[in-house]
């Protein structure tokens, strides 16, 4: 995500330093970042998967519920252990959602601050990560994450590393103060038509 300094940049507007401390301010005091919302946004997202998983919870329970009329006392036993199944199912499988879920928000933040833009390789390297063989979910984040992304860059190279992006800043900085050599002086041209005139020679 470009910063405000990066979009005045773009747009050709040159700020001092004290200009662009008084808009970062502005900024931070009127907007709010993604990161925040995309917070809210998980949040929301969590409670409509927990709604959903209670709904489901609800559904079966009344199902097995129905089943018991007209049952054998002897049969219950067997039904509430299944019913329990059941239940250990759903809650299995909506775990098993909402973690996915937060991986790929995890994954996709880390591809965006690395600047990772092709989809097709965001989606291979988010099935090698998640897949069976892929890396230790653990606490929030994936284990090695940076080691395995780096060593995968080497081979295909789909994002600029910090000293690829020092050098290019470094180059882009130099090119825009080497002074330019113009010379806007109209060319002289000789007026056709007269002849010059000869020197007379006393």
């Amino acid at each position: 995500m470009k910063n405000i300094e990066q979009i005045l940049k773009d747009a050709g507007i040159e700020v001092t330093a004290e200009q662009l401390q008084a808009i970062n301010g502005a900024v931070a005091e009127n907007y709010k970042p993604v990161a925040d919302y995309n917070k809210q946004v998980k949040k929301t997202e969590t409670a409509e998967a927990d709604r959903d998983s209670y709904k489901e919870q609800l559904q079966t329970a009344n199902s097995t519920l129905e089943k018991f009329k007209g049952i054998d006392p002897g049969k219950i036993s067997e039904e509430i252990e299944g019913y329990k199944r059941q239940i250990a199912d759903v809650e299995a499988k909506a775990q098993q959602q909402i973690t996915a879920r937060d991986q790929k928000d995890f994954l996709n933040a880390e591809f965006d601050k690395l600047g990772i833009k092709s989809e097709r390789t965001r989606k291979s390297l988010m099935a090698d990560i998640m897949g069976e063989d892929g890396l230790k979910w653990k606490d929030g984040s994936f284990l090695g994450l940076s080691d395995y992304l780096a060593k995968e860059n080497e081979k295909d190279h789909f994002y600029q590393t910090a000293e690829e992006k020092a050098e290019e800043e470094k180059k882009s900085t130099a090119a825009g103060v080497a002074p330019k050599f113009t010379d806007k002086a109209e060319p002289k041209t000789e007026q056709k038509g007269e002849p010059k005139p000869v020197p007379k020679i006393w």
